[in-house]
C-alpha cells in the first residue's frame, strides 16, 4: 500500500463515531451558522467559530467513512496508485460539504447522508482520472447535467427519457440544443474515456 494512503487511512480511524445525540447537537450548531441571513461567511465571529468547530468535529469523527467507502465501492482506485491519496482527499472534501448541508429534520442519519456525498466525490474523481483528452468545461457541464437529468427521470418516473426531451430541458436561448447535437456531444464525451483505472 502507498505510504501516504496508509497514513491517511490510519489517521482517519483515530476518532470513533459519535453518539446520535451528539451528532444532532453538532448539526444544529452547523445549521445556525450555515443558515445565517447574510450567509455563513458574514455570520458573527462567535457563531462562525462555533459552526466551524462543530463541523470539524463531525467530519473528524466520520472520516473513517471515506476509507470504508473507498475500499467497498471503488475497488478500481488501487492503494498503489499515487492518485488514490487525491481521491481520498476528494472524498473528505465532500464529507465537509455533507456536514455543512446536513439537515437532521429530514430524518436521515448523518452517516447515510455523508455516504452519498463521499461516493459522489470518489465517483467524480474517478471520472476525471479516466479522461485523457481535454473536454471543454462548458460542454462537460452540459453532459453532466444531461446524465443527472437522465438518472433523476429513471429514479423518479421509472422511465428512460428521450434524447428530444433531454435536449429541450437543457436548451437555452444562449445555447440552443437539438437532440442530434446532444447525441453527438454524448458520443464525443464517451470517446474521451479510457480503460478503467487499475
Amino acid at each position: 500500500m502507498d505510504r501516504a494512503v496508509g497514513q491517511w487511512l490510519q489517521a482517519s480511524r483515530l476518532h470513533t463515531p459519535l453518539a446520535e445525540r451528539t451528532v444532532l447537537e453538532l448539526a444544529r450548531v452547523i445549521q445556525s451558522w450555515q443558515r445565517h441571513p447574510q450567509g455563513p461567511d458574514q455570520a458573527p465571529k462567535a457563531l462562525r467559530r462555533r459552526g466551524l468547530r462543530a463541523r470539524d468535529r463531525l467530519v473528524r469523527h466520520n472520516l473513517s467513512l471515506v476509507g470504508y467507502i473507498w475500499r467497498t465501492y471503488h475497488p478500481n482506485l488501487s492503494a498503489e496508485e499515487s492518485s488514490t491519496a487525491d481521491a481520498l482527499q476528494e472524498g473528505a472534501l465532500n464529507l465537509v460539504r455533507a456536514a455543512e448541508k446536513f439537515d437532521p429534520a429530514k430524518g436521515y442519519r448523518f452517516s447515510t447522508y455523508a455516504s452519498f456525498w463521499i461516493r459522489r466525490g470518489l465517483h467524480q474523481f474517478e471520472q476525471r482520472c479516466r479522461r485523457t483528452i481535454h473536454f471543454p468545461a462548458d460542454k462537460a457541464e452540459l453532459v453532466l447535467r444531461a446524465q443527472k437529468l437522465w438518472e433523476t427521470c429513471r429514479q423518479e418516473q421509472g422511465s428512460t427519457p428521450s434524447m428530444q426531451w433531454l435536449a429541450r430541458q437543457l436548451s437555452s436561448p444562449r445555447l440552443p440544443l437539438s437532440a442530434e447535437g446532444l447525441q453527438r456531444l454524448l458520443m464525443q464525451w464517451n470517446s474521451t474515456m479510457t480503460c478503467a483505472l487499475i
